[in-house]
């Protein structure tokens, strides 16, 4: 690539601009998941307790440059994860990261908890889909006779428009399909409308179909769907538990314009990852007739951690970083210990 046919001067590299460039030629620049596990409060004894003094970060939309120097080296830990493999990840440097939506600390900003890229951070990447759910056509999507939703899509984005008499869920249904092997959802999601329309909550259904005890559940907190720009939610799936018939909430976090909204995620008491996919639920509140929602890229995918071990080069350019790559629990396991 010639980087002064790309407007940038000599002498210096514009890497967000080369990562850009070069994710239209080759998969190794994409857009990654950037996550740092909550920090949690110490006792006396220098021991974690269960309180957090500082939320986990978890921000969609990171451009990395990803070249792997070891791509298959199990070796099997005590908690069930392999470390699978190394790579040296490629960002553009901190004050352009930091200027990226959801990284800015600028005045009026709440995201104050980043500050640079730190050891044992990580980056979220896509091994591969396991389901998409389409929006490139109407079919199969619906909502109950008093939603009032009409449906469009332009071949890539699915278009609801609401009517006079909205009001609860719209959804996607489709005949069982297996999603076992995907550990994470992603979607991009943006409204337009006088009213400020409210992402109430986003369900799978697994198992069954379009009954409550068949879901997990997330559930933000005031989450306003942005209107003008997308917002890309990457969240965990099957990150809720359940003790005997007792649905038990954990929780993840969905940032949107530099805020966390904790997002709280419930199973059902019948919900089971095992079992097929059957529907994926969109609830809204706060919406008028004639609003719009639109949505695209809904899949269920199987996720690789980077998990930065060194850093081998900061500058005014950019960064290196050194990373292991790990994996959960095998698939095998999964199923049977399901």
């Amino acid at each position: 690539m010639n980087l002064s046919e790309q407007g940038v001067r000599p002498g210096s590299i514009n890497m967000a601009r080369v990562l850009r460039h070069l994710r239209f030629r080759t998969d190794q620049s994409r857009k990654v998941v950037y996550h740092r596990p909550p920090i949690y409060q110490k006792d006396d004894y220098g021991s974690e307790t269960t309180t957090i003094v500082t939320n986990e970060i978890l921000i969609p939309q990171l451009s990395a440059l990803i070249r792997p120097s070891v791509t298959a080296d199990y070796q099997l830990q005590r908690s069930g994860h392999n470390i699978i493999g190394a790579a040296r990840v490629y960002t553009p440097n901190i004050q352009t990261i930091k200027n990226f939506p959801n990284f800015d600390q600028t005045v009026g900003k709440s995201n104050i908890d980043f500050n640079e890229i730190e050891g044992w951070d990580r980056f979220i990447d896509v091994s591969r889909n396991i389901y998409t759910v389409p929006t490139s056509a109407t079919s199969g999507w619906t909502s109950g006779t008093t939603a009032n939703v009409t449906f469009e899509s332009d071949g890539q984005t699915l278009t609801a428009t609401l009517g006079t008499d909205y009001y609860g869920d719209f959804y996607y249904t489709t005949g069982a399909l297996n999603t076992l092997e995907a550990d994470r959802i992603r979607f991009d999601i943006k409204a337009s409308g006088a009213s400020n329309i409210a992402l109430i909550n986003f369900k799978s259904m697994n198992g069954g179909t379009q009954d409550g005890n068949y879901a997990i559940t997330y559930t933000p907190t005031s989450l306003s769907i942005p209107t003008g720009s997308w917002l890309t939610v990457d969240v965990p799936f099957v990150s809720g538990t359940q003790v005997g018939s007792t649905p038990v909430a954990s929780g993840t976090s969905i940032y949107s314009a530099g805020n966390r909204y904790p997002v709280t995620v419930v199973t059902g008491t019948s919900f089971d990852y095992e079992a097929d996919f059957r529907d994926f639920v969109f609830n809204v509140s706060g919406a008028a007739s004639g609003n719009k929602i639109y949505i695209k890229g809904i899949r269920y995918y199987k996720s690789l951690s980077w998990h930065v071990h060194s850093t081998k080069e900061l500058n005014t350019d950019y960064m290196i970083f050194n990373c292991v790559r790990t994996t959960g629990a095998r698939d095998s396991r999964k199923r049977a210990y399901n």
